[in-house]
């Protein structure tokens, strides 16, 4: 009797094979194999074509009645992945958990997009993420995770596509459809993919942390990424001149010690005059154009100091010194508080605290939607009209920062001090202010070299006193 069962068991063993991805894909229709590993694991592959991953098991309590459980399908889920799937519902079974039960706990696991909503509101807030970061995050969320994007592009490369990783359950996902889904977006957006997959990163760290998932299956490497393009097109000196020369205009009467804007030169060109200041304030002082610019408010800069304190920045809080141009122009804006009547620098509501007011503040665009900033957002209309009119080939208005910056390294070979200047960190070594040295070349490199070579003092030859000796 024990050699028939021996033999019974040999035969059950012999029709069990080691899934692997080869072996699947040179699977005939239809056709179903059990795994050698994992005992009940099986994967069927259908007339269809589709290959689904089955844990087939028996209630431990009446050991008869045979139960099957899907665990995933091929390739969303890969072997390694369907095998833990089968030893959690394993576990579950010898536990004495019934089959009605399993399939209920299994039914309640989230998909990507109920991660995704779960994530945001338990975490997506302030202090940890700046609303700047929030609105990134629920653009990218939005277009490619719930698919709302109003974007017919989009809407078209998922109709063509069928990709839908948002209603994936969270075991589905791994690396194989994750990149995939990296050159979809790709195709859309390479830095959007790049940032997407650094979210889905994070989210998954979470359903990691809350149990939700066993590991973190976004792996990307750098080299799996797209290669990150940086836009180091700059204006040259005498471009910045000639630039600073149109958005700062000063009022002739006015003295350098209470300088006043001409108010009129802004008029009678029909240029924003709160545009044309923030363009100047940043290629004076090489600030980030939105958080460190549009953004500040008259109690963030100190004249009596000559600094600007910023509690929120892109690297956190941050005191920087100001230079003698940039403190002239501001004293110009802050001069014309003080003036009544049509200004585009004077309100009577909570505009008034910050140094770039928005004309827009309250009212409502053609889309429907109400602006809430009560500081400039926009200066792309006003930066376009100047380039146009210097002949100056287009660049983004972020660029000034570059302009300055390069410009000041130039000027300094001196890395730590830009980098201070541009608010980058010192424990990294300034890294991000090398990319200016790059931009300049060889000179800035040279003198770098020159600077960190140590000083050799020069001895003085004296003319030895002879007794007698006269000039």
């Amino acid at each position: 009797m024990n050699e028939e069962v021996q033999r019974e068991k040999k035969k059950i063993k012999d029709t069990r094979k080691h899934l692997s991805d080869k072996l699947i894909r040179g699977l005939k229709v239809p056709a179903s194999v059990g795994d050698d590993e994992v005992v009940g694991l099986r994967l069927h592959r259908f007339e269809g074509g589709s290959l689904v991953f089955y844990y087939h098991y028996s209630d431990k309590k009446d050991g008869k009645k045979r139960y099957k459980e899907k665990i995933g399908t091929f390739p969303n889920i890969n072997c390694v992945q369907a095998r833990k799937e089968a030893k959690k519902i394993s576990v579950r079974v010898m536990e004495g958990v019934s089959a009605s039960q399993i399939k209920r706990e299994r039914r309640t696991e989230l998909t990507v997009s109920e991660l995704t909503q779960e994530y945001a509101n338990a975490r997506l807030k302030e202090p940890k993420y700046k609303s700047s970061t929030q609105e990134r995050w629920k653009y990218q969320l939005g277009a490619w995770i719930y698919k709302t994007s109003k974007d017919a592009e989009i809407k078209t490369m998922f109709v063509k596509s069928k990709i839908d990783i948002g209603n994936k359950k969270l075991s589905d996902i791994n690396m194989e459809n994750l990149r995939e889904f990296h050159r979809f977006v790709g195709s859309k957006t390479e830095s959007g993919a790049n940032s997407l997959m650094e979210i889905l990163g994070v989210l998954f760290k979470y359903a990691v942390e809350k149990k939700l998932v066993s590991e973190n299956p976004v792996q990307f490497k750098s080299e799996d990424l797209f290669e990150k393009k940086e836009d180091n097109r700059r204006l040259t000196r005498p471009q910045m001149d000639a630039v600073l020369s149109m958005v700062i205009k000063y009022d002739e009467r006015s003295t350098s010690k209470h300088p006043r804007l001409n108010l009129n030169y802004y008029y009678e060109r029909g240029l924003s005059a709160v545009a044309c200041t923030l363009i100047g304030y940043d290629l004076l002082c090489g600030k980030r154009i939105i958080s460190e610019g549009a953004k500040i408010t008259w109690d963030d800069v100190s004249f009596h100091e000559k600094k600007l304190f910023l509690d929120k920045t892109k690297v956190g809080q941050k005191e920087y010194r100001l230079g003698p141009k940039v403190l002239k122009l501001l004293k110009a804006i802050k001069n014309e508080k003080v003036k009544e009547g049509s200004n585009p620098f004077v309100y009577s509501d909570e505009r008034s605290k910050y140094v770039f007011p928005s004309a827009n503040f309250g009212k409502v665009n053609h889309l429907g939607k109400k602006n809430n900033k009560p500081h400039i957002s926009n200066i792309r209309r006003t930066w376009r009209r100047v380039l146009k009119a210097l002949n100056i080939p287009y660049l983004p208005a972020y660029n000034c920062r570059h302009s300055f910056l390069t410009d000041a390294l130039s000027k300094t070979k001196s890395v730590p001090i830009v980098g201070e200047i541009a608010g980058h960190s010192k424990r990294s070594g300034y890294k991000s202010t090398l990319r200016y040295a790059k931009v300049l070349g060889s000179d800035v490199e040279e003198a770098l070299e020159t600077i960190d070579r140590d000083e050799v003092k020069e001895t003085k030859v004296l003319a030895p006193k002879v007794v007698g000796w006269k000039k």
